[in-house]
């Protein structure tokens, strides 16, 4: 069986979906579950090894939410990514509440100084994501092995 980095190909025949906020640490994030290279500012959505990646700006822009919600149909799941340092939520009110597959929420950047993961927890929840949220830090790698074995059950 070919191994893409951590995970079997046969594994992620799924497709899990990544969205967020610009800078919020989806890409570094799935970089880090991919165990390969280094992230870069994403400029297109992109479909790689089941990892769909949606840049920041179509979340950050509304018009743009369209694209995400009709990306969403060719996933498994939605891991919302928020980041701890933010002031701000990650995406509109409610925005997860429309999707008929599980959402997760991530909470990115637990490392900093400046994290709040209250705060962050607070903007999910407010963002529609339900049940357990999974702190993370591609730095120390705190939650990434939980991520790894929950985009495994799905």
């Amino acid at each position: 069986m070919k191994h893409i980095a951590n995970f079997e190909v046969k594994e992620l025949q799924k497709r899990v979906m990544f969205i967020g906020a610009s800078g919020s640490g989806k890409t570094t994030l799935i970089k880090t579950l991919r165990g390969c290279g280094e992230a870069v500012k994403t400029q297109a959505l992109t479909f790689e090894d089941g990892f769909i990646d949606i840049p920041g700006e179509y979340m950050d822009i509304r018009r743009l939410n369209h694209a995400v919600i009709t990306t969403a149909m060719d996933a498994d799941a939605i891991f919302v990514v928020q980041d701890s340092t933010s002031s701000k939520p990650t995406t509109p009110p409610g925005f997860a509440e429309m999707f008929n597959i599980p959402v997760y929420g991530i909470i990115s950047k637990v490392d900093l100084p400046e994290s709040n993961i209250q705060k962050a927890a607070e903007y999910l929840k407010m963002c529609g994501v339900k049940g357990q949220y999974y702190p993370v830090s591609v730095i120390t790698g705190e939650g990434v092995k939980e991520i790894k074995n929950l985009i495994k059950s799905i």
